[in-house]
């Protein structure tokens, strides 16, 4: 005769482990919208015709560009892509991500913060912003 294996339960002390690890991997997520800078992110707060904003500098070649940007380094100008959000971005409902100093762009993506906004973020100049006049004036 063959021994039938029956399906075992999980145990209360089995569940909560996993329940948690749920709940933290769910919860990770929330806050997107805060204006303070996820651990180990450096802020540039940038200026535009009269306008600022603030973009999250996650790697060390985002926040050496931003430093030399600063300095009046050529490549000035911070390209991004338009992600719905504040992040740091405080008073906008957007924020940029991937964000690299460039020399030159194509002009579709230049303007003013407030277009951005006006637009409803991701849709200004297909999901991308790059102002030419941009001066960084910090990065902390």
């Amino acid at each position: 005769m063959s021994s039938v294996r029956r399906p075992t339960s999980l145990t209360t002390s089995a569940i909560l482990p996993l329940l948690a690890f749920i709940a933290a991997v769910a919860f990770a997520g929330c806050g997107a919208d805060s204006p303070t800078a996820p651990g180990g992110g450096v802020v540039a707060r940038i200026l535009v015709s009269g306008e600022t904003f603030q973009v999250l500098l996650t790697t060390d070649e985002q926040v050496a560009a931003a430093k030399a940007a600063q300095a009046g380094g050529r490549a000035s100008i911070p390209h991004g892509r338009i992600v719905a959000g504040t992040q740091v971005n405080a008073g906008y409902s957007w924020h940029l991500e991937d964000v690299r100093f460039v020399e030159v762009t194509i002009e579709v993506c230049d303007g003013r913060p407030s277009m951005v906004e006006a637009a409803g973020g991701p849709s200004f100049a297909d999901g991308t912003f790059c102002p030419w006049g941009a001066r960084v004036i910090s990065v902390e």
